[in-house]
């Protein structure tokens, strides 16, 4: 348990924290000019660098807003009263972590296993969002078919109007023509 001390200790360190990182935002650059009107006489890798710089203030952005919403969240946890305990199962946050975390609203164990459950979500590619698996080739036998006769993938269909296979792909592996 926390005493108010502590507590008004980790309130002040989180509103600095949260005025450094506003002010790092509104002092990131904005703008990436070139200087010049027309992009027909710059090299390729100015382009590129002024994208690159785009995308990395962009992630930074992204980064520093999902930084103040943890302090925003904490801060709340303070005006409520909820400081310093989980958020899932309600035991105190150990002392260490919030030392070192003092934005954590929740405690090693559900920190670690929601960290492992993004981990997951990440392992997959994102076009199985997407993907219908009915449609897929699962449970399909090898030559792409559900029945004798009927060709369901696409390479068994565009295979129907001819392949690429030589006489040397043919089943032996040698040239009928130049059998004696």
């Amino acid at each position: 348990m926390l005493t108010e001390k502590q507590i008004e200790t980790f309130k002040q360190r989180l509103l600095k924290e949260k005025a450094k990182t506003e002010g790092y935002m509104d002092r990131r650059e904005e703008t990436y000019d070139e200087g010049e009107l027309s992009h027909y006489d710059n090299h390729p890798a100015d382009s590129g660098e002024e994208l690159f710089l785009r995308e990395r203030d962009q992630a930074l952005n992204e980064l520093d807003e999902e930084f103040l919403s943890d302090v925003d969240k904490a801060l709340l946890a303070i005006q409520n009263g909820t400081y310093g305990k989980c958020e899932v199962c309600g035991k105190d946050i150990e002392l260490d972590r919030l030392e070192v975390i003092p934005e954590a609203t929740l405690c090693i164990e559900h920190a670690r296993a929601q960290e492992e459950e993004h981990e997951r979500e990440l392992d997959r590619p994102v076009e199985e969002d997407v993907l219908n698996p009915d449609e897929t080739a699962r449970r399909k036998e090898l030559d792409g078919t559900d029945e004798p006769g009927q060709k369901t993938d696409a390479f068994s269909q565009v295979e129907d109007y001819g392949s690429s296979d030589t006489i040397a792909d043919s089943e032996g592996n040698h040239d009928p023509t130049r059998e004696q």
